[in-house]
């Protein structure tokens, strides 16, 4: 008895298990939010190791890439709907997505980022908000939400098809301005001849993302939109978006 006694009490005494790892889905090549070029980095996978360490998990990813035919929906089709992972990071949410979700029975988590467009201008111009831009061109990429607001806004709007050459002109003094995505401008900082003027954050200009998990998976998912939540309150978000450079 005195034999099985010690026994029982030098097993109190071990560690409990560790918890499973937890298993995330992130794209590659998809800087600045998830990119395994010189060491898994970006603002998924900052937000991902917080997650599980706040979970008292360790993380695994599992890095994939989306397929050209079928994109996103084949994406979630053959990695968390399949079960290659519990989550999938970095799911651009849409007005119908949840429906979309709901047909591959995922859910979709509260947001951890919204990504808006900015307000570039010269590092010597005086304007601080892009009506203060209203007799000057504003530049904006094609077909792109922003094109579109400074139409809908009556600005004089002038059309470009690629960032760098918008961001050169803009050096140069032929433009006022011009509103680039915040996620451009976090993969490659601003000159010292440029300057962020203004973060828009009008709804039509942003992009919230949230994070896809099995309807199965309910305790899981609960657990991820309290930690996301607590984040939010805490800063934790805006930190990790400020380390990935997002302004």
């Amino acid at each position: 008895m005195l034999r099985i006694a010690a026994c029982l009490l030098g097993l109190a005494t071990l560690p409990a298990a560790h918890a499973a790892s937890l298993n995330a889905c992130v794209v590659e090549g998809n800087a600045p939010f998830s990119s395994r070029d010189g060491g898994a980095k970006g603002l998924d996978i900052e937000v991902m190791q917080a997650v599980a360490a706040r979970m008292g998990r360790d993380l695994q990813l599992t890095w994939i890439t989306v397929p050209a035919r079928g994109g996103m929906g084949r994406a979630l089709k053959q990695t968390v709907q399949a079960g290659t992972c519990e989550l999938f990071v970095g799911l651009p949410e849409t007005v119908d997505g949840g429906e979309d979700l709901a047909e591959r029975n995922l859910v979709a988590s509260k947001p951890y980022a919204a990504v808006a467009y900015a307000l570039v201008v010269p590092a010597a111009s005086k304007a601080k908000v892009l009506a203060d831009l209203r007799t000057a061109r504003v530049g904006g990429i094609t077909a792109t939400p922003a094109d579109l607001h400074l139409l809908a806004g009556g600005y004089n709007r002038t059309p470009y098809g690629s960032v760098s050459q918008m961001l050169e002109a803009v050096a140069r003094g032929e433009l006022g301005g011009a509103l680039v995505w915040s996620g451009r401008l976090a993969e490659t900082p601003l000159p010292a001849s440029l300057r962020l003027a203004q973060v828009l954050r009008e709804p039509t200009l942003t992009t919230r993302f949230v994070i896809a998990y099995r309807r199965g998976d309910a305790a899981l998912g609960s657990e991820l939109d309290a930690v996301l939540t607590a984040f939010a309150a805490d800063g934790t978000l805006d930190a990790l978006a400020r380390k990935a450079g997002f302004p």
